[in-house]
């Protein structure tokens, strides 16, 4: 299993400058490229501080441009904002950018805040994105495509370029439920999950998701791709250190519940996390100035480790052991988020820690 981390453009401190964030956003892949991590995930969203990177292509072109072996995923970039032929010939620019290091994760999308925002229906996502993926996956490696489709429909095109990787960059759907994980299953696509509900999951929730995955995979005789879990992570001398920066996790964790519509206590069995997420109604009132009203759940941290798969704030010994547990269960990758609040230089230093005491043992 290889070690990646993300840029989550958590911008919680909306006074200060966003050109700040951008800062220490580009130190984290400068830190991932210089300590040997294996790549770096791109968070995107729109029109709130929950993630306030508009454009994960864009950052990924400034990090292709300051790295030369590290791997870069924008993800996840939600197709039904975007028109396919746009994004597919965007992305075979970045891949000119950095042959063979350069991947995409995709989604139908986990919150109707910005599908509201721009003129489209939650309901029409799932058709919107399977269209999307489709012309995509088609004009990387077709020249003179035509599609009739319900919601795309164009003459014969070609994108020029092509990409540069043979036959094109790496593609990864996002999913966090039982039916969606064996979609992606279906599609012979590489898999990235998490939490269904963001954070503080119980343990058996990621295991059940694997076994859907895998079970599809045998079932359909698709090869299986390759899997991605994102965990939240923190590394400390004591445990007691591991969990300095609690309260940011926790801040992170209500700002998400916020942006898929969600809470934890309507969400208690395993059945209802697994499960496709509901649109929820439209809410205005949940952002003000582009300030997001987090959440307002509570968690003890302790006996955190006892209680919850994920987050992950421990000791190097305790996170080999969890991260190698995983990688039994065939995790392939593993994304790190660690950056939801802390001063960037304790997230700097975080990463020199793992890299000293975790990557060794994954290298």
């Amino acid at each position: 299993m290889k070690i990646w981390v993300t840029t989550p453009f958590f911008y919680r401190d909306m006074s200060r400058p966003w050109s700040e964030l951008l800062d220490d956003m580009l130190r984290i892949v400068d830190a991932a490229e210089d300590l040997g991590f294996e790549g770096v995930t791109v968070n995107e969203n729109h029109f709130q501080n929950y993630v306030s990177n508009p454009s994960s292509v864009m950052f990924s072109a400034l990090a292709a441009a300051r790295t030369e072996r590290l791997r870069i995923m924008p993800g996840i970039v939600v197709l039904p904002y975007y028109n396919p032929l746009l994004i597919a010939s965007e992305m075979s620019f970045l891949d000119h950018m950095a042959p063979g290091r350069i991947g995409i994760g995709v989604a139908r999308g986990g919150s109707r805040y910005p599908l509201d925002r721009i003129g489209v229906d939650p309901k029409d996502a799932r058709e919107i994105y399977e269209e999307s993926l489709e012309i995509i996956k088609r004009v990387w490696v077709e020249d003179d495509v035509e599609y009739d489709g319900k919601y795309f429909s164009f003459p014969p095109t070609t994108i020029v370029p092509k990409p540069a990787s043979d036959p094109h960059p790496e593609l990864w759907a996002a999913s966090q439920s039982i039916a969606g994980v064996r979609r992606v299953a279906q599609q012979g696509n590489n898999l990235i999950t998490a939490p269904n509900y963001g954070n503080f999951e119980p343990y058996g929730d990621l295991e059940a998701l694997l076994e859907a995955y895998n079970d599809e995979i045998e079932q359909t005789g698709m090869p299986r791709g390759q899997v991605m879990a994102l965990r939240h992570t923190w590394l400390g001398n004591t445990e007691e250190q591991a969990t300095e920066y609690f309260d940011d996790v926790l801040s992170e964790y209500n700002y998400y519940l916020t942006l898929v519509h969600a809470s934890r206590t309507a969400n208690q069995t395993k059945e209802e996390r697994l499960s496709a997420r509901a649109d929820g109604e439209k809410d205005d009132s949940v952002v003000k100035g582009g300030a997001m009203k987090p959440a307002e759940e509570t968690f003890s941290k302790e006996g955190l480790s006892e209680k919850y798969a994920d987050p992950i704030l421990t000791t190097p010994d305790r996170m080999i052991e969890r991260f190698k547990a995983y990688e039994a269960l065939g995790v392939d990758h593993m994304a790190c988020l660690i950056a939801v609040g802390q001063p960037i230089e304790a997230v700097v230093a975080n990463m020199e820690f793992m890299a000293k005491e975790v990557l060794p043992e994954f290298s």
